[in-house]
C-alpha cells in the first residue's frame, strides 16, 4: 500500500540523497508517508540516547527522505518555536524538536513535556511526520510514550567514540506495542532491554543540513530557552535568589560583578536584587514603627 505514495518522482528523488537509510527503516517511513498522504495521518518519532550518539544525524537523515523541503527552519530548539511553526505547517511536512542538552534543567524538562501535551492536540488534523530529538523517552510525558508515538529510535555505542547505532522500537505485525512495554518496564531504571527492539542496525554518518549553520542555530535557541528561564522565575523563587544575592554580598566581602560573575547574572539583576532587598527592609521597619 505504501506504493501508492511513493512512486514516481519521490523514488526518483530519494534515490537522489547522499545517504541510504537501512532498509527496515526505509519500509517504516514509507509506511508513513502513506498514511500521511492518502490517510490524513500524522506520524510520531522519538529518537534518544546520550548525547554523540547520533540522534540529530539519523534525524536529520529521516527528514530529508520524509520531506523534499526539510532544511534547518523545519528544526526547533524552544518550545515556544516549535508549536510556532506547528501553527504555519503544510500536508506532508516534517518538524525535528531538538532538546538541545536542554534536559539536564528541571525547568527544561517541565517547559519541554508541557509543550509536547500542547502539541499533541495540534498534530491530529495536520498530516505531519514529527522527530522529537531527545535524551531519554523515560524524560518525556508519559502519554507521548503511550500512547502517541509511532516509532522509538535508541541510539547507542559501546564507548564514547562509537556510535552510528540505534535500537527500534514500534508496534510490530505480532501486535506487541514495544514502546509502551518498554516505557512501563524500563523507566524506573532508564533500561533499554525489556522488550527487545523489533530490530537493530547502523546508519551514515551524512549529517544532511550544514553543521556550522546548525550548531548556530542551536546557540541561538539555547540562549533563548535560558533567557526566557529567568524571566520567568516566580515571586517565591525570586524572593529566594535576592536573599542569597544579599547574604553573599554581607559575607561574602565580594563586588555586585563578582556576584554576578558567580551567579551567572548580569549586573543589573544583582544590583535590583539589593535594592529590592533594601525596600522591603524599609518597609518592615516603618510598620514596626507604625505597630
Amino acid at each position: 500500500m505504501a506504493e501508492v505514495f511513493i512512486e514516481g518522482k519521490e523514488v526518483a528523488r530519494v534515490s537522489r540523497l547522499n545517504y541510504k537509510l537501512p532498509a527496515k527503516l526505509r519500509e517504516l517511513l514509507d509506511g508513513f508517508k502513506w498514511a500521511i498522504h492518502n490517510k490524513k495521518q500524522s506520524a510520531v518519532c522519538i529518537v534518544d540516547g546520550r548525547s554523540g550518539m547520533g540522534k540529530t544525524t539519523i534525524s536529520f537523515q529521516m527528514g530529508g527522505y520524509m520531506s523534499e523541503n526539510f532544511s534547518l527552519d523545519n528544526v526547533h530548539f524552544t518550545p515556544e518555536t516549535f508549536l510556532e511553526a506547528l501553527t504555519k505547517t503544510n500536508k506532508g511536512d516534517t518538524l525535528v524538536f531538538d532538546e538541545a542538552m536542554l534536559l539536564s534543567s528541571r525547568s527544561a524538562l517541565s517547559a519541554i513535556n508541557k509543550m509536547i501535551v500542547v502539541a499533541m492536540s495540534m498534530i491530529r488534523s495536520k498530516n505531519l511526520f514529527i522527530i522529537f530529538n531527545v535524551n531519554s523517552i523515560f524524560d518525556l510525558d508519559k502519554n507521548l510514550a503511550l500512547s502517541r508515538a509511532d516509532l522509538l529510535l535508541n541510539c547507542y555505542g559501546d564507548s564514547l567514540t562509537d556510535k552510528g547505532k540505534f535500537i527500534a522500537f514500534f508496534k510490530g505485525a505480532d501486535g506487541r506495542d514495544r514502546i509502551k512495554e518498554l516505557y512501563i518496564n524500563g523507566k524506573k531504571f532508564y533500561s533499554y532491554s525489556n522488550p527487545r527492539g523489533n530490530f537493530f542496525t547502523t546508519f551514515s554518518s551524512e549529517f544532511v543540513l550544514n553543521e556550522e549553520d546548525y550548531e548556530a542555530k542551536k546557540q541561538l535557541g539555547v540562549n533563548a530557552f535560558l533567557k526566557s528561564s529567568k524571566k520567568q522565575l516566580s515571586d517565591k523563587d525570586k524572593k529566594t535568589r535576592d536573599r542569597l544575592i544579599e547574604y553573599i554580598y554581607k559575607q561574602g566581602n565580594l563586588t555586585q560583578e563578582e556576584i554576578a560573575d558567580i551567579a551567572n547574572l548580569d549586573r543589573t539583576t544583582v544590583i535590583s536584587a539589593l535594592k529590592r532587598i533594601k525596600s522591603d527592609t524599609n518597609e518592615v521597619a516603618a510598620t514596626e514603627i507604625v505597630d
